[in-house]
Order: structure tokens, then C-alpha cells, then sequence
């Protein structure tokens, strides 16, 4: 005889209703919790994460999780907290976290686990409880256009490495981890943000790179991770963030990952290109995610609750996967809620940071009239900086010195327009002034190189080049002109390179 299918009995609709709301994390517009989201919370809602737009102090954060954990105490908190120029609790925290190149870069794993614990322990006492990093992907590409410093370098042993003891370290502050983005975002040619990243490389290269240092943080208790919206092609024709055959059949099934799958965030272009965010929601939930992210202010809880509800009724997705979506989620919870808060440092990872990069090059004295031009990338939702500037930081350490920042596009080649003239500008304002260059990501900037040959060229004076993106910038500075890295925009590090670069105490 053979063998009957299983059944299972129907969802009740409140418990439907629940498991739905159970599987999706969603952002919120503004500095309190809107009756709308505090309902949705009620009724399930797996998670809320945070940006800067809902940050003003810490005070202010510290009331909104706690309004929104009186409305059902096992709900999840979370935030992306990379680190470097990456930094949505500016206002609410005094020691920000070093940038993750930096890390690498330095290459002490004590040092990189005392920063992610001094890190998730700030998380931990705004009531924030999963913090959405490490980034492990692997920056082989140094023109990669959204990775950057958010990765702690160029090889996976390297990557492994400083992942695993991030991780080990929020698990000492007490509260969740997420490595991401899963498979590996390091070497695409495409941000996500904008547009479908491809990635064509083969089932062993893929392991042997992108794949490592996902082991190795599942392997250290990885609570959570994170999908990218990028297409593996050696695996499947759909982006991660929506295949089966990756998110259950690669981290599921041959990583052996058993804890919650979160997405990235469903608005990004690389998904709703095509499709609805509500649609995503459903797919990705489908393939194997636990948690839909729907980061934007705008997402409404109830209509994304009532879409995974209706896929449901509609056979498009199974209210099996969706109560087990749920329950994983509501599982992590309730481990986070039994974990002990450790205290963090005070600061203290940050400060050795900033002393290491100082101790460990040359910074000449240029003097407290520095002029600096800072070089560097346009604004970006995966990195709003906390400060407008190199200028400010000198400014602050030494008030004699002032500069300007070049953000975005910057052609020499028509001086008429007022990119051009912006340059020109710049060079004659530090005529006759010691000159600090900034350039960030320089490699895979056309117009930042450009501007840097002009501006050498035409200073007569003490120059000084500081590479604040990642440090293969340094190859583009010329023979004879005093640099140093930074590897990462960290406000503190950048005071430290300013205080010694001017002499300021």
C-alpha cells in the first residue's frame, strides 16, 4: 500500500492572521511608535527596525522600544550597526563603532570582539535586541559599489576570521547577531539599491570565497541572517532574497543554518523592479525567509499582513511555511529574552582604534591652518554620515583650519559648470595653506582620481593625502607624497589623524 500524503489541519484565520504578522519586520516614520504599528505589534508583528530618521537621543529611542515592547514583550528590535561612516545612532551614542575594513585592517580579533561588544551592549541599553551586522562579505572587487569598508576585507580567511569574533562579541553584550548578506555581496558591479546584481562565478568558487565565512559565523551561533537581492547564476536565475533553491535548499539545507532568515530590504530596486514589495514579501517568505523586511516608514503592517494572508487563501504560499516563519522568529525572542546583558567598554575599543591608526603611521605637522578638501562619495541610503565632513572634524580639533567637501560628481573637464568650478575653487583657497586631500574609494571613482592628479599638481606647499575608504586607494597616491589610511570614516579616528596631523591637543 502505498504511503498517504500528510495533511494538516487549516489555520485558524486568528492564528493565520498572527503567523502572518509573525513573519515580517517593518520600519516606522518618525521619532514614536504610530497607533497603527503599536496594533500590529500587538497582533504579532515579528519585528520593528530603526534608522536614523527614528533616532534623535538616547532618551528619545529608549521610550519608543520600551512603548513598543508595552504592547507585546516579545517582539524584536533591530538596527543596522556596521560601523565607520555607517551609523544610524549617531545622536544617541558618544563611541561609534569602528569601521569593519578597519578591523580587518588592524587585524586583532580581541580588539574586533571588544568593539562589536561595546557596540551591541549601546544596542542593548536603548532596547534595541538584534543588531543587523556583521557584514561578511568578502571585497574582492575593490570596484564593488556598495560593500566598500562595510567588509572587513579581500580574503575570506581574513573575513572569517574578525566575522566570527564580532559575532562572539554581541553574543557577550547579550543581544542577536546577523551576518549578511548572504550568499556574499563582495564581488558584484551593481548596487542593489538600484539595480539586479549578477554574479556569474561557479558552485566552487562561490564556496570557497563568498560562502566561507558564512560557515564560519554559523558555525559561532549566528542568530540570524541576512539574504541579498543578487543572482547567483550557478545556482539560480532568481535573486537570493527569492530562491528556494538558496535561502532553503544552500543555507538551510547544506549550511545547516536553523536560525531565523531575514531578508534585506524588500523596497531596494533590485526587487521592486519587478515586482510589489507585497508580492516580495510573499515570495521571499516562500522561498524560505522568516522575516520580510520592509524597511521604509511608509510600510503599512496591516495591508502586508492581509497580502501574506491572502497568498495563503489563494494556494500561492503555504500556511505551513508561514507558521514555521513564525515560530522561529517568536524562538529567537523568547532566547534573547533569557540572554544576560553584558555592560560594554565605554568607549574603550574605539579609543584604541584611533590610537592604533595614529601610532602606526607617520602623520607630519602640517599646522592649526590646514586647509582640507575632502573627496568623497555621494550620499547613499547603506551609509549617511553622522557628520557633514573632514572640515568639521578639523575645524572642531583646531579652529584655525577650515576646507570644503566635494560630494558626488566632480568634472574637471568643464570648468564652466559649477562642479567644475568647485574644484578650481577648492585649489585656490589653499594657495599658500598646508592642504589635506581626503580622497574615499578613489579606485572605482573616475572623477575623485582626476580632481586628486589636479589638485597635487597644482599646490605649491606641504600636501598631505588621507585615504578614508578603502585602503587600495593608497596605490594611487604618487611617490613622495606623505599618506595614510583610515579605512573607514570613524569620527573618532578622524579626530585623532586631525589632532595629528595639526598638532592640536
Amino acid at each position: 500500500m502505498s504511503e498517504q500524503p500528510k495533511t494538516f489541519p487549516a489555520p485558524s484565520p486568528q492564528s493565520l492572521d498572527r503567523d502572518a504578522a509573525g513573519a515580517l519586520i517593518v520600519g516606522l516614520p518618525g521619532t514614536t511608535a504610530t497607533d497603527e504599528l503599536r496594533r500590529a505589534v500587538a497582533g504579532g508583528l515579528g519585528g520593528v527596525i530603526l534608522f536614523t530618521r527614528n533616532v534623535v537621543d538616547a532618551d528619545q529611542v529608549t521610550a519608543l522600544t520600551a512603548s513598543l515592547r508595552a504592547e507585546r514583550p516579545d517582539l524584536i528590535i533591530a538596527i543596522d550597526h556596521e560601523g565607520g561612516e555607517f551609523s544610524h545612532l549617531a545622536p544617541a551614542n558618544r563611541w561609534p563603532l569602528a569601521s569593519p575594513r578597519l578591523l580587518g585592517d588592524l587585524d586583532d580579533v580581541d580588539l574586533t570582539r571588544a568593539s562589536a561588544r561595546d557596540a551591541a551592549a549601546t544596542l542593548a541599553s536603548l532596547g534595541i535586541d538584534l543588531m543587523l551586522a556583521p557584514s561578511v562579505d568578502v571585497n574582492s572587487n575593490p570596484a564593488n559599489p556598495v560593500i566598500s569598508t562595510r567588509s572587513f576585507g579581500a580574503t575570506a580567511e581574513l573575513v572569517s576570521r574578525h566575522g566570527v569574533a564580532f559575532v562572539e562579541g554581541v553574543h557577550e553584550a547579550g543581544i542577536a547577531a546577523c551576518p549578511k548578506h548572504f550568499p556574499g555581496h563582495g564581488d558584484v558591479a551593481v548596487d542593489s539599491h538600484v539595480g539586479l546584481p549578477r554574479v556569474d562565478r561557479s558552485i566552487e568558487e562561490v564556496s570557497a570565497v563568498e560562502l566561507a565565512p558564512f560557515r564560519a559565523t554559523i558555525a559561532a551561533g549566528a542568530d540570524v541572517v541576512m539574504s541579498a537581492h543578487i543572482v547567483f547564476s550557478a545556482y539560480d536565475d532568481q535573486p537570493a532574497t527569492l530562491s528556494h533553491r538558496l535561502l532553503t535548499g544552500l543555507l538551510r539545507e547544506e549550511l545547516g543554518f536553523t536560525g531565523v532568515i531575514t531578508t534585506d530590504a524588500l523596497e531596494m530596486q533590485a526587487i521592486t523592479r519587478t515586482r510589489s514589495i507585497e508580492d516580495a514579501a510573499v515570495a521571499s517568505i516562500g522561498a524560505g525567509a522568516d522575516l520580510a523586511m520592509i524597511a521604509v516608514g511608509s510600510a503599512d503592517p496591516q495591508a502586508l499582513i492581509a497580502r501574506v494572508v491572502n497568498a495563503v487563501g489563494n494556494g500561492t504560499l503555504a500556511a505551513e511555511r508561514v507558521a514555521d516563519a513564525a515560530t522561529r522568529v517568536r524562538a529567537l525572542a523568547a532566547t534573547l529574552a533569557r540572554r544576560t546583558r553584558q555592560p560594554g567598554l565605554d568607549g574603550a575599543p574605539i579609543r584604541e582604534v584611533a590610537a592604533r591608526v595614529v601610532a602606526g603611521q607617520t602623520f607630519p605637522a602640517l599646522g592649526a591652518s590646514t586647509y582640507v578638501i575632502d573627496l568623497t562619495q555621494g550620499l547613499h541610503p547603506a551609509w549617511n554620515p553622522y557628520f557633514s565632513g573632514l572640515p568639521e572634524i578639523f575645524a572642531r580639533v583646531t579652529p584655525g583650519s577650515d576646507g570644503v567637501v566635494l560630494r558626488g560628481e566632480h568634472r574637471l573637464t568643464d570648468t564652466h559648470s559649477p562642479a567644475g568650478n568647485a574644484i578650481a575653487e577648492a585649489a585656490k583657497a589653499a594657495a599658500g595653506r598646508p592642504l589635506v586631500i581626503a580622497v574615499q574609494d578613489a579606485v572605482r571613482t573616475p572623477w575623485m582620481r582626476e580632481a586628486l592628479t589636479h589638485l597635487l599638481q597644482g599646490h605649491d606647499g606641504d600636501t598631505f593625502v588621507l585615504c578614508t575608504g578603502i585602503p587600495e586607494d593608497r596605490a594611487l597616491v604618487p611617490a613622495g607624497v606623505p599618506t595614510a589610511t583610515t579605512s573607514g570614516r570613524n569620527v573618532i579616528v578622524l579626530e585623532a589623524v586631525a589632532r595629528a596631523l595639526t598638532g592640536a591637543r
